[in-house]
């Protein structure tokens, strides 16, 4: 087992928000006009009140799945003012499952009719109506737990995740003043809210620190919608940062004005999958760092320094303490590590001085940080009870012949190995199977067959990886 030394663990003095700072602007991809500070103080006062009066008290759930906006932000203040448990959820969650999965006694969602249910107005405050009808709780309040955030579900079934008002600020104490959302900063906010990657690391911070927050109309996903906001943003604001996943980056990063662009923003974050060596490359011209973490972290973990890049990096421990331990997985313990889940209508608690096993594989580099080595659930076993880390494999193909794009090593029957790869230039030249075979150490006797796939014939999960479960791509597309 490898501990190698963090920064020292401090208590955090960093409290949640209950009401924006002063700089604080919200340009909505959904109206004319940018919310302000009081504006959205006001909002969130109008929930307070209005939710009091339905009789939320502390220690109750608040459920909502209303789109990243005005209504989405004030709900955060209010909940935070009344000390309710918060959990968020896509806007087109299923209420019901919604309701009882955090055993909630109010759902805010859009249009939203019934018990237990209201809808924003469409300035972001509460409908002036009759106060709702409350859905009584099956299990007991739970007044220590800030939010209830899904995970995202991409190492299994997802949980609900409850974090206290600590855990949250321990990750704001250590990480709001590299991310810099300070007044005059301005995001371009492409992230989802009800995810603790974009609730904790962009909403909180800014609402902290008083930056302005640009919405992206498609979140993200849309390149034509995301030039629309490079250099100039909406509402006036010039658009300084960015924080999103890979996926987004990459869409920026292989258009020439998408890539300028990233090179002149004053800083932001990457995170929630791994980077490979091609978008390394090219953020090393950026003033973007790395981040990791987990919904378990709150989901801080580690931070890179702007510009320092490699294919798999995490960064370096920040706020916490990591180790290795004997089978490679990542832990890490502190005041980030959640109060435990929240299932069955109940909080089932774990020690708070506990290592969590993240189910990341890594290294530690000499520097400090620590590099992705692949996650646990990558590896395969063969029919000789031997698993093969496919991600590190992958890498290492990837770092070989720069021109690929993809890499996915899989194995149709426990005995052979296929593996499947794309290039952006579909004439180019693949490698073959004697070539590959060098790279793979142990595993090079076995059978090996190196196929092309489309790139647009992958099969994407929702963070941009490749899914697994297709190793060829789509079933009907034709890999050439």
């Amino acid at each position: 087992m490898d501990a190698r030394p963090s920064p020292p663990v401090t208590p955090a003095r960093t409290p949640l928000p209950t009401r924006p700072a002063p700089g604080f602007c919200l340009v909505p991809d959904d109206a004319p006009e940018p919310v302000d500070a009081p504006g959205l103080d006001a909002r969130a006062e109008a929930w307070a009140r209005w939710l009091r009066d339905a009789g939320l008290r502390r220690g109750d759930r608040l459920a909502c799945a209303v789109a990243p906006g005005a209504a989405f932000a004030a709900l955060v203040l209010a909940a935070t003012r009344l000390g309710l448990a918060f959990a968020p959820a896509p806007p087109n969650a299923d209420l019901e499952q919604l309701l009882d999965g955090a055993d909630a006694r109010l759902v805010v969602a859009p249009n939203a009719a019934g018990a237990a249910r209201a809808s924003p107005a469409p300035d972001g405050g509460p409908l002036a109506s009759s106060a709702p009808v409350l859905r009584p709780a099956s299990g007991d309040s739970t007044p220590g737990v800030a939010f209830l955030v899904q995970t995202s579900g991409s190492t299994g079934a997802p949980r609900r995740v409850a974090l206290s008002g600590a855990n949250v600020a321990a990750v704001l104490a250590s990480h709001t003043a590299p991310l810099g959302l300070t007044d005059g900063a301005a995001a371009a906010s492409v992230l989802p809210w009800h995810h603790v990657f974009g609730l904790v690391l962009e909403l909180l911070p800014a609402l902290l620190g008083g930056a302005a927050l640009v919405r992206d109309r498609a979140g993200g996903r849309d390149l034509a919608s995301l030039l629309a906001l490079a250099g100039r943003g909406r509402g006036g604001r010039r658009v300084t940062h960015l924080h999103a996943v890979p996926h987004t980056v990459r869409l920026l990063a292989e258009h020439e004005r998408g890539a300028a662009w990233l090179a002149g923003l004053r800083g932001g974050l990457v995170g929630g999958a791994p980077v490979d060596a091609w978008l390394a490359r090219q953020l090393a011209a950026t003033r973007l760092r790395v981040g990791y973490g987990q919904t378990e972290a709150a989901p801080g973990i580690a931070l890179g320094e702007p510009g320092a890049w490699r294919a798999g990096t995490l960064g370096r421990p920040i706020g916490c303490e990591v180790r290795l331990d004997d089978d490679g997985v990542l832990a890490f313990r502190g005041p980030n590590a959640c109060l435990g889940e929240f299932r069955d209508a109940a909080l089932h608690r774990l020690p708070p001085d506990r290592w969590v096993r993240t189910g990341d594989l890594a290294r530690a580099e000499p520097d400090g940080t620590y590099t992705l080595e692949g996650r646990a659930a990558d590896s395969f076993k063969l029919e000789n009870g031997r698993y093969v880390a496919a991600l590190t494999v992958e890498r290492v193909v990837l770092a070989r012949w720069p021109h690929l794009t993809d890499a996915l090593l899989s194995t149709p029957d426990g005995r052979s190995l296929v593996l499947a790869v794309s290039a952006a230039d579909p004439r180019a030249l693949l490698p073959n199977a004697d070539d590959v075979a060098p790279l793979l150490g142990p595993l090079a006797r076995r059978p090996l067959q190196v196929k092309r796939v489309a790139a647009g014939a992958w099969v994407r999960t929702a963070k941009g990886e490749l899914d697994r479960r297709f190793p060829l791509g789509r079933p009907d597309a034709d890999g050439g």
